[in-house]
C-alpha cells in the first residue's frame, strides 16, 4: 500500500492542532498538572511540520533552522509538562540546551543534509530518552496504565530516530525535497503520527491517574488536622504486619486520648477545642519520623503506627509527645495533657487484637491519672536493666489450674532469664545461642502437651490454636537461623522469644481455655 507524504503531514498537522485545542480549552484555567506545558509543546509541535511541509516554498534558514529548533523546543515543553505533573525540578539547561545546540549546530551545517539528520536525530533521542528517564525515576515514581503509554509511544520514536539516524550515515538520505517519498520519510511521518497520539493519550491518562490519586489521598485525611483517617490508618497497618510476618521487622501502635477534651470544648468553645486538635497534630508531627503514620481515629483519639519500632522505641516516643505537648500553652492560656497506650504487632495478631491491646493500655493509664503513658499488659515484668530486656517474673495469677502445664509454664519463664542473664553477662555465641534451642525445644515440648489437653478438655478453638502454634513455632525457628547467620540482634530474638512466645501468649491466648481446666 502507497502511503502519500502530504497527505500524511497534513495529517499529523491536524492531529496536532485538534490535541493542541482540546486540550488548551481543557488547561486554560489551570496549569497544577502540566496540560498548559503540553499544550505548549502541541502548538510548537504544530508549527514545525508546517514549516516543514513549505521546504522550497519559503526559505531554507526557516523551513530547516526554524523548523527544527521549533522542534526541539517542542519536546523541552513536554518534558516540562512531564516534571511538573510529577513534581519534579528540571534544570533549565537540561530543557533549553538541545534547542540552542540544534539551532548552532544547524547554523554550520546548513550545506551538509547527512550530518543535519545525524545531529537531530542524535537530539531529538537524547531528549525523548530524558523524559524516559524522569518518568521511570524511582524518587519520583508514577505508576498507571498512562505512564506505559507514554513510554509505548516516546520507543518508537526513538527507534525511528536511530533508523534515520543510520539511513543518514549510509548515504540514503539524499532528497531536499520532504514531500518526496522514500522509505525513511514515510516510516519517520507515521511514527511521528503514532507517537502523537499515544503519547498525547497517555499523558492525559497520567493526569486522570494523578487526580484519582489525590482524591484517593484527600478521601483517607482528615479535613481538620490534615492527618490521615482510619481507612489510610487501616490500609498503612495492613501493610506493616505483611511486612513484620515476612521480614521480621517490628512495629508498634500508639493509641492516644487528650485529657478532659470535653471539658475543654464546653469551658472555651468547639472553636478552641479545634485548635487544640491541630496544635496537637503538629506537635506529634514534630516529634515523629517520616515514616511513621500518625491518624486521628475520632474525636480526641489518635492513632500512631510505627514501622521498626520495638515497645521500647514507641514508648520513648509517646514520652516525647506527652512532655512536649504538656510543656506547650494554647492560645488563651490553654494547657493541655495527654494519656498514652503503647503495644507492640505480634505473629498472632490482627489489627483488631493488637489496636485492643493499646486501648486496653490507654485505658489503664486514663485510670491512673492521666497524663501518662502505659504499655500493653506485659504482666511478668521486673526492671528493666538496660531499657531493652525485661526480666519475666512468675505471679501465681498465672497459674491455671493444671499442674502440669503450670509446671512447664514456670519452666519457661525459668529459661527465659537464664538466656536474659547469658545475653546481659556478654556471653559468647555459642553459649547463646544453646540457651536460645533449649528455649525452643522446651516450648515445642509444652505446645504439644497444651494441645493434647486441650482436645481432652473439648475446647471449642482447639484447631485454632493449634495453628497459631505452628506459626509461632516457625517463626522461632526463623528467628534462631537468622540469630545463627547473625542477621539477628538478641534483642529482638529475646523480644520475641521471652515476651510474645511466652509471656504474651500465656497471658492472652492460653487464658482463654483456662476456664474449662478450673471446671
Amino acid at each position: 500500500m502507497r502511503i502519500d507524504i502530504p497527505t500524511m503531514v497534513l495529517l499529523n498537522v491536524a492531529a496536532s492542532a485538534t490535541l493542541a485545542c482540546s486540550l488548551g480549552w481543557v488547561a486554560r484555567r489551570q496549569d497544577r498538572d502540566g496540560l498548559q506545558l503540553w499544550t505548549g509543546a502541541l502548538i510548537l509541535y504544530t508549527m514545525a511540520l508546517v514549516l516543514l511541509a513549505l521546504r522550497t516554498k519559503i526559505p531554507d534558514f526557516v523551513s530547516i533552522m526554524v523548523a527544527n529548533v521549533v522542534l526541539a523546543g517542542s519536546q523541552s515543553l513536554f518534558l516540562a509538562a512531564i516534571a511538573q505533573l510529577l513534581e519534579r525540578r528540571i534544570a533549565p539547561s537540561l530543557l533549553w540546551g538541545p534547542p540552542l545546540i540544534l539551532a548552532g549546530a544547524y547554523g554550520l551545517l546548513m550545506s551538509d543534509l547527512p550530518m543535519r539528520v545525524i545531529v537531530s536525530s542524535v537530539i531529538f533521542s537524547a531528549q525523548l530518552l530524558m523524559v524516559m528517564r524522569v518518568l521511570g525515576s524511582r524518587k519520583h515514581a508514577v505508576n498507571g496504565r498512562g505512564k506505559h503509554l507514554v513510554f509505548f509511544g516516546l520507543t518508537i520514536m526513538i527507534a525511528s530516530h536511530v533508523v534515520r539516524l543510520i539511513g543518514a550515515a549510509l548515504g540514503a538520505e539524499d532528497a531536499t525535497d520532504l514531500m518526496q517519498e522514500t522509505p525513511l520519510r514515510t516510516l519517520l511521518f507515521l511514527s511521528t503520527f503514532v507517537t502523537l497520539i499515544v503519547v498525547s493519550l497517555g499523558f492525559i491518562l497520567m493526569v486522570k491517574e494523578r487526580a484519582d490519586e489525590r482524591t484517593r489521598l484527600m478521601a483517607m485525611q482528615d479535613p481538620l488536622t490534615g492527618t490521615w483517617n482510619r481507612i489510610r490508618l487501616d490500609e498503612a497497618a495492613q501493610t506493616e504486619m505483611a511486612r513484620f510476618v515476612r521480614h521480621g521487622h517490628p512495629v508498634s501502635v500508639i493509641m492516644v486520648d487528650l485529657d478532659h477534651f470535653k471539658g475543654i470544648n464546653d469551658k472555651f468553645g468547639h472553636a478552641s477545642g479545634d485548635r487544640i486538635l491541630r496544635g496537637f497534630s503538629r506537635i506529634a508531627q514534630d516529634c515523629i519520623r517520616a515514616n511513621d503514620v500518625l491518624g486521628r481515629w475520632g474525636g480526641e483519639e489518635f492513632v500512631l503506627l510505627l514501622p521498626d519500632s520495638t515497645l521500647p522505641d514507641a514508648v520513648a516516643l509517646a514520652e516525647r509527645i506527652r512532655s512536649a505537648l504538656a510543656g506547650h500553652a494554647f492560645g488563651g492560656g490553654i494547657k493541655v495533657t495527654a494519656s498514652f497506650g503503647v503495644a507492640t504487632c505480634q505473629a498472632s495478631d490482627t489489627w483488631e487484637s493488637w489496636l485492643h491491646r493499646a486501648d486496653l493500655a490507654l485505658y489503664r493509664a486514663k485510670a491512673a491519672g492521666r497524663n501518662r503513658v502505659e504499655t500493653e499488659c506485659q504482666g511478668p515484668q521486673g526492671d528493666d536493666p538496660g531499657g531493652h530486656f525485661v526480666a519475666l517474673i512468675w505471679s501465681p495469677a498465672y497459674e491455671s489450674g493444671s499442674a502440669q502445664l503450670d509446671d512447664q509454664h514456670r519452666a519457661l519463664f525459668d529459661h527465659s532469664n537464664q538466656l536474659l542473664s547469658a545475653i546481659l553477662d556478654n556471653r559468647s555465641k555459642p553459649e547463646i545461642m544453646a540457651l536460645i534451642r533449649v528455649l525452643v525445644d522446651s516450648i515445642k515440648h509444652h505446645f504439644m502437651d497444651e494441645e493434647a489437653i486441650m482436645r481432652v478438655l473439648g475446647y471449642a478453638q482447639a484447631e485454632p490454636h493449634c495453628v497459631l502454634h505452628q506459626r509461632l513455632m516457625a517463626r522461632a525457628e526463623q528467628f534462631a537461623d537468622r540469630f545463627a547467620q547473625e542477621q539477628l540482634g538478641v534483642g529482638e530474638i529475646f523480644q520475641y522469644l521471652a515476651h510474645e512466645l511466652v509471656a504474651q501468649h500465656i497471658l492472652i491466648e492460653d487464658r482463654k481455655y483456662f476456664p474449662l481446666l478450673a471446671a
